[in-house]
C-alpha cells in the first residue's frame, strides 16, 4: 500500500463562495402529510397546570393534550 502526500488546497475566496451559493431549503411539507410546525410560548404556570393534569392521564403527551384542547375549542367555536 503506497502512501502519498496530501495535496494542500487553497481555501476558496469569498467571491468563489458567493458564486457557488447554497442550496434552497427543501420543502418538507409533503413528508408531513398536512402537518405544520410552529413555536408556542406559554407562561410557566400554565405549563405547570397542564403537567398536573397529565400526571393523572396515561398515554398522552403535553403536545397531544394541547392539540385536544385546540380541537375542543374549534368545535365549540364552529357550533356557535
Amino acid at each position: 500500500m503506497a502512501i502519498r502526500k496530501l495535496e494542500k488546497k487553497e481555501p476558496p475566496t469569498l467571491e468563489e463562495m458567493i458564486d457557488k451559493g447554497g442550496e434552497v431549503a427543501a420543502d418538507k411539507t409533503e413528508n408531513n402529510k398536512g402537518w405544520t410546525h410552529f413555536t408556542l410560548r406559554i407562561r410557566k404556570d400554565l405549563s405547570a397546570d397542564i403537567d398536573k393534569v397529565l400526571e393523572h392521564r396515561v398515554g398522552i403527551s403535553k403536545t397531544g393534550w394541547i392539540l385536544e384542547a385546540i380541537q375542543e375549542k374549534l368545535r365549540r367555536e364552529n357550533e356557535e
